[in-house]
């Protein structure tokens, strides 16, 4: 299994979703989705506007890690909370750490 792959956290009412990966011991989260609003798709931190993205999206440019997203979007600590968990569950699975041996 690839430590950088991408990775999915979602709260426990499915309201709100992350795509994240691994980098180094590190997290990157690449976009958020808020199930429940239809405002218009957006690019963080200017704010800019995207067109034929899904509504409820908020994707980062450049992806910041779990402090950075909380400090972006402090109100959705909820998500944050869950994605720290699965942060620290991914980083401490063994089978995603390369393998030395190149199998």
């Amino acid at each position: 299994m690839r430590r950088d792959r991408l990775r999915t956290t979602q709260t426990q009412d499915s309201r709100k979703i992350a795509v994240w990966r691994l980098a180094g011991c590190s997290t990157r989260i690449l976009r958020v989705q808020f199930t429940t609003e239809s405002f218009t798709a957006y690019r963080l931190p200017a704010r800019t506007p995207l067109r034929g993205v899904q509504t409820g999206t908020v994707m980062f440019d450049p992806y910041p890690d779990l402090a950075d997203a909380r400090e972006l979007l402090p109100e959705h600590g909820d998500l944050w909370d869950a994605l720290r968990d699965d942060y620290w569950a991914a980083l401490l699975n063994r089978t995603d750490l390369p393998n030395p041996m190149g199998a």
